[in-house]
């Protein structure tokens, strides 16, 4: 079993809990127009890939993450201590949404769905390691590279909904996130305090056994890029009523 503790770091442009307009310059779409959607989700991601004052979204590429931590008990064929710190995350303005469920006018009792590729993206930053890796051990820190190809994502939540100035404000619930990719490329720096040869091995073998040890890391995986979008999410709509991300 996976013990997992992820921290974001916050770069809010928020400077009070008074709700806001939603910006002028960001195209919508009717309520449940399921083709209009995606194309605008598409767009607007693409537009700001560095933030957004009026959105009070965060810069999303790079996405700065603090500190992700991944322990994994001695039973599993991956039995590590990996820390991932100051990271940061690179690609995400490339991300296509290919499909949404949800997304009525009433977000009473609907389920919201997304469904998402994305080419490439990267987690570049510093790590230290300590275990055993299917049968070998590990140990090191230093520069860390970890690359995802073909992903696709899928995300799905509900609401709550609360009430301010006769307008309603969501906030997810339920969040669940999951990916899949083709190919993990893993490469982590000065494994074995800088040993060049077992460092150059070790990481060959990470990398002829990727799969396996995705499998064994994916739910930590999975719960870090769920915290990541719940937030921006919600950032988003606890400033920015309901209707308001809708034409009328």
């Amino acid at each position: 079993m996976i013990r997992f503790i992820f921290l974001i770091s916050v770069l809010l442009f928020v400077k009070s809990s008074l709700a806001a307009k939603f910006p002028d310059d960001i195209p919508k779409c009717k309520p449940a127009d399921l083709q209009c959607l995606p194309e605008v989700i598409t767009k607007v991601i693409r537009m700001v890939p560095n933030g957004h004052r009026g959105l009070h979204l965060i810069p999303i590429d790079p996405l700065h993450v603090d500190e992700i931590k991944i322990t994994q008990e001695r039973e599993s064929p991956v039995n590590i201590n990996l820390m991932l710190s100051n990271t940061d995350i690179t690609g995400l303005k490339n991300l296509v949404v290919t499909k949404v469920k949800g997304f009525d006018k009433d977000p009473t009792n609907v389920v919201f769905e997304a469904e998402a590729t994305l080419d490439r993206v990267m987690l570049l930053g510093q790590y230290k390691i300590d275990g055993r890796v299917l049968i070998l051990p590990i140990t090191g820190n230093g520069k860390s590279n970890l690359t995802l190809d073909n992903l696709t994502f899928k995300i799905k939540f509900k609401t709550s909904q609360t009430y301010k100035n006769s307008k309603v404000y969501i906030q997810t619930k339920d969040f669940l996130f999951n990916f899949g990719t083709t190919r993990l490329h893993i490469n982590f720096e000065n494994l074995f305090n800088g040993d060049q040869a077992l460092s150059d091995n070790m990481n060959r073998f990470l990398n002829e056994n990727w799969k396996d040890i995705l499998d064994e890391l994916k739910p930590a995986i999975n719960d870090a890029f769920s915290q990541i979008f719940n937030h921006i999410i919600n950032t988003i709509f606890s400033k920015i009523s309901y209707s308001d991300i809708y034409l009328d």
